[in-house]
This record gives structure tokens, C-alpha cells and sequence, in this order.
């Protein structure tokens, strides 16, 4: 997502969906939500859970996407092989992601990698897309 565009949140239940908020609040993204929805009933939106154990066993069968901006993984990086596709270009660099393998994509905290599971999910519909969320605290900066 370009920092300058809207987008709407849609969550399960009320819960969830203030959750979503404040998150997108850390991030100074609030302002740009247009519309914020719960799901109501049995509908649902779900993605793979991500199996972090399986994933810290065999990182070389997945391909790790790191939608940090260039200077954080430039302080700080996490998998030494990912492939670094800043949030903000995402959408027009997706087509970069090797799909042969399950697709991870990780940021600092969990907040953004949400939001970018969903833009690769939708340009790769192909691809097994896994966010790596607040999971990445299990890991040790390189």
C-alpha cells in the first residue's frame, strides 16, 4: 500500500475489528481507513496459519518476503536469503515472488505483514501466502 492511499478493514466480530484499528493507528495508518466492517453470522475470511515451528526447522522451504522499508533491513535483518519488497511497492513488485514454495512475509512487529499477505494474496492467487505476524518476535535479528 502506498502511505497515501485508503483502504476499508473488515474483521470477524467487533473485537477483532478494534484490534485492527488501533494497529493500523500504531502505524500511522487511522486516517486513512474509509470504512471499517465486522463480518456478521457464520462469514468468514481466513488465511493459512502459519506452523512457526515448521517454519524455524525448514527455512529454506519457504520463500521469505521482508516488507520492511530498506533502511530497517538494513539495521536489522531477520532471514539472510529474504527478499526485500518494501510494503509501499508491493503491489506493483509481487510478481518478483518466486510462488514454488509457500510464501512468507514478515515485517518489525506483525502490523504491516497483515496488510501485505493480502496484497500478495491478491496478486498471486496461486501462491500458499503466510504471515509471519507477531510470530517474528520468535526470531533473533541476524
Amino acid at each position: 500500500m502506498d502511505p497515501k492511499e485508503t483502504f476499508y478493514l473488515i474483521a470477524q466480530d467487533d473485537k477483532t475489528l478494534e484490534e485492527l484499528i488501533d494497529k493500523a493507528s500504531r502505524i500511522g495508518y487511522e486516517s486513512k481507513i474509509r470504512g471499517a466492517f465486522a463480518l456478521e453470522g457464520s462469514a468468514s475470511v481466513t488465511s493459512p496459519k502459519i506452523d512457526v515451528t515448521a517454519f524455524k526447522e525448514n527455512p529454506d522451504k519457504y520463500t521469505v518476503v521482508d516488507i520492511r522499508n530498506a533502511s530497517e533491513v538494513k539495521e536489522k535483518q531477520y532471514f539472510p536469503h529474504a527478499l526485500n519488497i518494501p510494503l509501499p511497492e508491493l503491489r506493483d513488485r509481487a510478481q518478483e515472488i518466486p510462488t514454488g514454495k509457500p510464501v512468507v512475509i514478515h515485517c518489525a512487529g506483525g502490523y504491516r505483514s497483515a496488510a501485505g499477505s493480502s496484497i500478495v494474496e491478491a496478486r498471486l492467487p496461486k501462491a500458499e501466502v503466510l504471515d509471519l505476524s507477531e510470530a517474528i518476535s520468535q526470531f533473533n535479528p541476524l
